[in-house]
């Protein structure tokens, strides 16, 4: 049984599955080089069918979701049912099988089917998808036992005389209005909202803040507003792009501090209704790293996948299928997010052609690393969702003396307030952290020790909060024995891990990996097997 799913929203992407086993996922972001892109693409469906060395003929089955806007450039070239208020609906595609999948039915089991759970309540919240923005479900073994999707079409919705806010969209709002940061496309969902959260560190709320820009919020779109289309700003779309300012850092802060309050509202509502320890998540709200920690109401364990946003949808719709309608068992191993294309070593060679490179070995790279350079990273298949993780990243050792500002300043290039990441050992965790967390996926945040902070600097943010990559020597062992051999080496059993692009996508191929590099100044590339050394 080979499945293709397609997903055609914004952060579109392309599954191919075989029998249980996902021999692609990646984002069409990834092939087009255009952020969040969007719509079906038949060139990028050649190209996902051609790594896997099928054609169309060899699919058995054909799995879609239909996004709600209609008249768009970029349909798919079929007819596709609506699924409003249904699971999913068969039809055919060319004569092929063919099933559509409610958006958020494609979130909860992205989300609890790369889960180590046997049973878990899943819940799923974004700005809005088959006319819903929230969710939830109860899972056990394979079978999604129990699915509801609030529908709404304007404003805040009702799910369980329960009414969920349109976080999400407020959000995405405040960047394209407030803080002048423009969409990408016409449905471009807002680029700026992970920027935004990290600014909320900088600021302060209070009640009285919170409750006028909640009601502003919730005027909705007025026409005069910078974004044509969102449908939210606050003081009357008041400029915010300063973000040195007070009030700029102010309004991010009571944007994070009601999303907390909105998620501890819905969670614990759910729990009551659904108790369960696990808790799975996803929708774009649950890339929130902060939210995902701080809210968890009474559930115990929490599993957020690499992919939570839109650009799970693909995999979502081939889990679901493969499991729950094909009643095939569900894995509870750990969930491996390298799943790109993979690249060829007489490939590559021909690109390194005048270069000075010799094979990558966990010593050269350490020896790099120790000396505090910063080396970027494309080796393997790429990580699939928003986050590079050891694949398609750059890496220095964090107390280097090229620290947050000039990273940003000089080599990423992106604003002053973002911080980074961490990926951290998994025995080393108790050493470094307040908190016991286990998060592989760069999903949850954490605080660093006071006796770590100094040390720790490029990936320590102003309130002393990281998003650590839990890295177990089963998740990466190349990756993980470097970091072993860095923490022998130099005491600190931490990598500085940021993604591998100069605003644009995260580099894809060999080629764009050596493009991207040679703007950056740095001196050292891990391409593929080889270390590369700059010219």
């Amino acid at each position: 049984m080979i499945s293709l799913s397609i997903y055609t929203g914004h952060n579109a992407s392309a599954c191919v599955m075989k029998d249980g086993e996902i021999l692609l996922n990646w984002e069409l972001e990834r092939f087009t080089r255009i952020k969040h892109d969007y719509g079906y693409n038949q060139a990028f469906i050649d190209k996902t069918l051609d790594h896997c060395e099928l054609t169309m003929d060899d699919i058995d089955v054909v799995l879609i979701n239909r996004e709600p806007w209609e008249g768009s450039l970029r349909q798919p070239p079929w007819k596709v049912p609506s699924v409003v208020e249904k699971d999913s609906v068969k039809f055919t595609i060319n004569g092929k099988e063919a099933h559509v999948i409610n958006h958020h039915l494609c979130h909860v089991a992205s989300s609890y089917y790369t889960s180590r759970f046997s049973t878990a309540t899943i819940i799923t919240y974004d700005a809005g998808g088959d006319y819903s923005r929230f969710s939830y479900a109860e899972a056990r073994e394979n079978k999604i036992t129990f699915f509801r999707a609030q529908l709404t079409a304007y404003g805040s919705s009702v799910i369980d005389n329960t009414s969920a806010k349109n976080v999400a969209g407020w959000w995405s709002g405040l960047t394209m209005n407030n803080y002048r940061m423009p969409r990408i496309h016409e449905v471009d969902p807002g680029s700026g909202a992970g920027k935004i959260m990290a600014l909320a560190a900088y600021g302060k709320t209070n009640l009285n803040l919170e409750e006028k820009l909640e009601k502003d919020l919730e005027l909705g779109h007025q026409a005069h507003y910078t974004d044509e289309w969102h449908g939210c700003a606050y003081n009357d779309d008041q400029d915010l792009s300063d973000t040195t300012s007070e009030i700029s850092q102010n309004v991010s802060a009571a944007l994070q501090s009601i999303t907390e309050k909105e998620l501890s509202k819905q969670y614990q509502h759910i729990y009551e209704k659904r108790p369960n320890e696990n808790l799975c998540i996803a929708g774009g709200v649950a890339l929130n790293c902060v939210a995902n920690t701080e809210v968890k109401s009474n559930f115990k364990n929490l599993h957020c996948p690499p992919f939570p946003n839109d650009t799970g949808q693909a995999i979502g719709m081939a889990l679901y299928h493969w499991h729950h309608m094909l009643d095939n068992p569900k894995l509870n191993d750990f969930f491996m997010p390298y799943l790109g294309p993979e690249y060829k070593d007489e490939e590559v060679l021909d690109l390194l052609k005048g270069y000075d490179y010799e094979p990558v070995t966990v010593e050269n790279l350490t020896e790099v690393l120790c000396n505090r350079d910063v080396v970027c990273v494309a080796r393997g298949r790429s990580e699939s969702g928003p986050r590079a993780l050891g694949h398609r990243s750059i890496l220095c050792v964090p107390d280097t003396k090229y620290g947050r500002d000039y990273l940003n300043e000089k080599i990423k290039k992106r604003e002053w307030y973002r911080p980074y990441a961490p990926i951290i050992l998994d025995h080393a965790v108790e050493e470094v952290l307040d908190q016991q967390v286990t998060s592989p996926y760069m999903t949850t945040s954490a605080t660093i020790k006071e006796e770590w902070r100094e040390r720790l600097d490029a990936v320590n943010h102003v309130d002393n909060s990281t998003r650590p990559q839990v890295i177990k020597y089963e998740h990466e062992p190349f990756i993980y024995e470097v970091l072993e051999r860095v923490y022998e080496k130099t005491g600190i059993p931490v990598l500085l891990n940021t993604s591998f692009n100069l605003q644009e996508p995260i580099v894809e191929t060999p080629q764009e990996a050596l493009k991207t590099f040679a703007k950056f100044g740095l001196d050292y590339l891990v391409l593929h097997n080889y270390l590369v050394k700059r010219k």
